[in-house]
C-alpha cells in the first residue's frame, strides 16, 4: 500500500510529536507506506515559514527527513479533476502520479471526491481505521 500524505495533515504532524496526524504519519513510514510530492514539500515549507514561532532550522530539519522517505516529482500538468484550489489539483495530480492508493487530507474540497481513478481519498481519522481494521 502507499499512503500519500498532504500538506495539512504533514503540518499538524509537524506542530507537536504528540498529536494524531504525528502518530498516524510515523505509523504509516514504520509501514514503508509514505510517499509524498515535491508539490506537497513546496506548500509545506511556505506554510511553516509563515508562522514566526517556528523556527527555521527546525523546518528545514522537518523538510530534510521527509526527503529522506519517498518524494514523487512535481507534476507537469494538475489533475483533470475539477477542483476549486488550483494547489488542491496539483497535490492531486502528484498523488495519482506517485500511484498512491491512498491520499490523507483534511481539505474537504478533496476528501468530498472519496476516489478518483484507483486513489481513494480519506481523512487522517479514517486512514487510522482501516489501518487498525486490516491489523486485526
Amino acid at each position: 500500500m502507499r499512503i500519500f500524505f498532504d500538506t495539512n495533515v504533514l503540518v499538524s504532524a509537524f506542530l507537536s510529536e504528540k498529536n494524531f496526524c504525528f502518530k498516524l504519519v510515523d505509523e504509516v513510514i514504520d509501514l514503508g507506506a509514505f510517499v509524498t510530492g515535491e508539490v506537497v514539500l513546496t506548500e509545506l515549507e511556505r506554510a511553516l515559514l509563515k508562522n514566526a514561532k517556528i523556527a527555521p532550522d527546525d523546518v528545514r530539519g522537518f523538510l530534510a527527513d521527509l526527503r529522506e522517505l519517498e518524494i514523487a516529482p512535481a507534476p507537469t500538468h494538475p489533475s483533470s479533476v475539477h477542483v476549486r484550489d488550483p494547489d488542491d489539483a496539483l497535490v492531486l495530480a502528484s498523488a495519482l502520479m506517485a500511484k498512491a492508493d491512498i491520499l490523507v487530507t483534511g481539505d474537504q474540497d478533496l476528501l468530498t471526491l472519496g476516489k478518483v481513478e484507483n486513489l481513494r481519498i480519506m481523512s487522517p481519522r479514517e486512514l487510522s481505521e482501516l489501518l487498525a481494521s486490516e491489523q486485526e
